[in-house]
């Protein structure tokens, strides 16, 4: 998942998982609880894939993850390898589900600036952070953010999906390079904000210019808390390039192994909570015959009314600004 209103999202229907389907019934929960376990929007120096924590038989939450490595490299981790990754006592390990949290990119640019743009700040990084850094500075030899989503992004063509894009790529990194100099045309340039920080430009900025330098920020800061709207198309092409390739791989196949990713948007659970329940439940629990539909029902109807409920409780900025 991506930035506030996914976290709880995930953080919600994972205790609903743990709290309405018991541990002999469905999956239980690691040592982490709803927790990510890495840190997000972060990648070791040998791949640039996160080494994601997997354990047969449990739920593990990951924010943001970087998944810029290979599909055969992404596969590799998610069904072999990555850190704390233990089979089964009974050595019998099927795989691995995926649930990806996503959203439509302008409802979430819209909430992000609406999020970050009031006092006080919920966030505060938004008064350290260079919304136009565009390389991770925590490494040795620090990384470009373009880099990193660019290869996956400028492809004119998927051909392992079956999908293209009339001879234009999805993402350039002409257009990379545009959104950065936009970002450096407003960060910092104003007489009275030579020396402002992001959060004081959100605040000065009209509308149009904050939600520019916000949404900048959103797209090409690759250190710590940007980068999103591309980190998140990024995987979700990597996530189906891998589940391919290990439905295509005679290997997995003789393993009996599969990699299924279930790509659910945020914006349909806003729209439609219960329904959009059930269809999670319906993946989660697909292969347990002792969890019956009236079950999964039940429990979708009640995280419906959970829901509608915090909604109307909720003092969330951006309730009825886009989500």
């Amino acid at each position: 998942s991506y930035h506030k209103t996914g976290h709880d999202l995930q953080q919600d229907l994972v205790n609903f998982i743990n709290s309405e389907f018991p541990p002999n019934v469905g999956p239980s929960l690691t040592e982490y609880g709803n927790k990510s376990p890495l840190r997000r929007r972060r990648h070791p120096p040998k791949t640039p894939c996160a080494r994601i924590h997997l354990t047969s038989g449990t739920i593990s939450v990951q924010h943001a993850p970087d998944l810029f490595c290979s599909p055969e490299e992404l596969a590799h981790i998610l069904l072999e390898g990555g850190d704390g990754h233990t089979a089964k006592e009974d050595g019998f390990d099927r795989g691995v589900k995926i649930v990806h949290l996503v959203r439509n990119p302008y409802e979430m640019a819209v909430s992000n600036y609406h999020y970050h743009a009031q006092v006080p700040t919920p966030e505060p990084w938004v008064r350290t952070q260079n919304p136009c850094q565009t390389s991770y500075d925590e490494d040795a030899i620090p990384e470009s953010y373009a880099e990193m989503v660019i290869p996956t992004l400028s492809k004119m063509k998927y051909g392992s999906l079956n999908v293209s894009f009339g001879g234009e790529p999805l993402f350039s990194r002409a257009e990379f390079d545009s959104i950065t100099n936009d970002c450096l045309s407003l960060y910092q340039t104003k007489n009275n904000l030579h020396e402002a920080s992001f959060l004081s430009h959100l605040m000065n900025y009209d509308a149009p210019e904050g939600l520019r330098l916000a949404t900048a920020e959103m797209m090409i800061q690759g250190y710590d808390n940007g980068g999103d709207i591309l980190r998140m198309a990024n995987n979700i092409v990597k996530f189906k390039q891998s589940q391919m390739m290990v439905r295509n791989s005679l290997e997995y196949q003789r393993k009996k192994k599969e990699l299924r990713v279930y790509t659910l948007s945020l914006d349909d659970f806003i729209a439609q909570p219960a329904a959009s329940a059930l269809k999670f439940f319906d993946f989660v629990f697909e292969e347990q015959t002792n969890v019956s539909h009236e079950q999964k029902v039940a429990v979708a109807q009640k995280y419906g009314r959970y829901y509608n409920e915090k909604i109307k409780k909720s003092k969330h900025i951006t309730h009825g600004k886009s989500g």
